[in-house]
């Protein structure tokens, strides 16, 4: 086993210093990968270079070296920066705070989707973003009845199905056209020869195709696809972990051992209180503000109700 910490974990947590060689006070670890994510967003990680980053600041690919290794480790820097922000999650309602946890990781896809294109590492675990999401996670799971260890093992499947949902949508924007009619008349007709007789009806009913050729997936059906994946997940480890049958109670949170310790944990606690109590204003002003679109809409139909009914009565059928 390595007795020295990885570079770059150091360097994500500022352990490892600053090179006292070097350019000037301009360049830093956080402005070179804050220029590499802004190069990744527009353009792709396939954009992202050493040489590339280096550019943009107008200096030497060798400027670039000195604060980090290699661009594998700038990729995993990158990925930790992006990850990084405050998430707000319920402590009370283990289900709602695992939703609320997920939707933040498939937001942070959406905004960065060249994090989908970095493989994870045992290094990345152990960077600040990925331990804050998973201390996270374990604050969002704190009535559920399960060890710490159980915790884990659902935080990586939870992290699973977030990431392969994500790349599946992007893979799927990214071909930009649906299944032509042609090809879905060959699929029904070769299934319906015999040899698929439970794919069959999802064939024929179109089902199995998704979205028309002519009416790509929407954002909202995107969303409505996701929430009920999850809500699968959810169910699952319900059934399984809060059954009858089950009897375990929740692990209780380590105490700090130090003063520090429990200053820091206090400030933690009242930190991802105030985000959550932000979010939840944010999407009461979400929710105030789709009820008031659909009282429109349900006057408007009154009134469509109201001219048609009219309509009839006025029509020399009607008599």
């Amino acid at each position: 086993m390595p007795e020295e910490v990885a570079r770059v974990v150091a360097l994500a947590w500022g352990a490892e210093a600053a090179p006292q060689r070097g350019p000037k006070r301009e360049l830093s670890l956080e402005r070179i990968v804050e220029a590499a994510i802004g190069i990744a967003d527009a353009e792709g990680l396939q954009a992202v270079t050493m040489q590339r980053v280096a550019k943009t600041f107008g200096y030497t690919t060798m400027a670039m070296y000195r604060y980090v290794a290699n661009k594998d480790d700038l990729h995993q820097l990158m990925v930790d920066a992006a990850t990084r922000g405050a998430i707000a999650v319920d402590d009370e309602d283990w289900r709602l705070g695992l939703r609320q946890l997920c939707d933040y990781l498939l937001e942070t896809y959406r905004r960065h989707p060249w994090v989908l294109d970095i493989p994870a590492s045992s290094e990345s675990l152990l960077m600040p973003a990925q331990v804050r999401v998973a201390d996270t996670a374990l604050r969002a799971m704190r009535t559920l009845p399960v060890s710490h260890e159980e915790r884990l093992l659902l935080l990586m499947h939870l992290s699973t199905f977030v990431r392969g949902h994500a790349a599946l949508l992007r893979e799927l924007a990214n071909s930009g056209e649906g299944v032509s009619e042609a090809t879905r008349t060959l699929l029904r007709e070769a299934v319906s020869a015999g040899g698929y007789p439970d794919l069959a009806p999802l064939i024929e009913s179109g089902a199995y195709f998704g979205a028309p050729e002519d009416a790509p997936m929407t954002a909202e059906e995107a969303e409505q696809d996701f929430a009920a994946g999850l809500r699968i997940w959810l169910d699952g480890i319900a059934s399984v972990h809060c059954g009858p049958d089950r009897d375990g109670e929740a692990p209780q949170t380590a105490e700090p051992k130090t003063p520090e310790a429990a200053l820091a944990a206090v400030e933690h606690e009242l930190e991802a209180a105030a985000a959550l109590r932000k979010a939840t204003q944010r999407r009461v002003r979400e929710l105030e503000k789709r009820e008031a679109e659909l009282r429109k809409r349900r006057e408007a139909a009154k009134e469509a109700v109201k001219s048609a009914a009219r309509v009839r009565k006025q029509s020399p059928e009607s008599g």
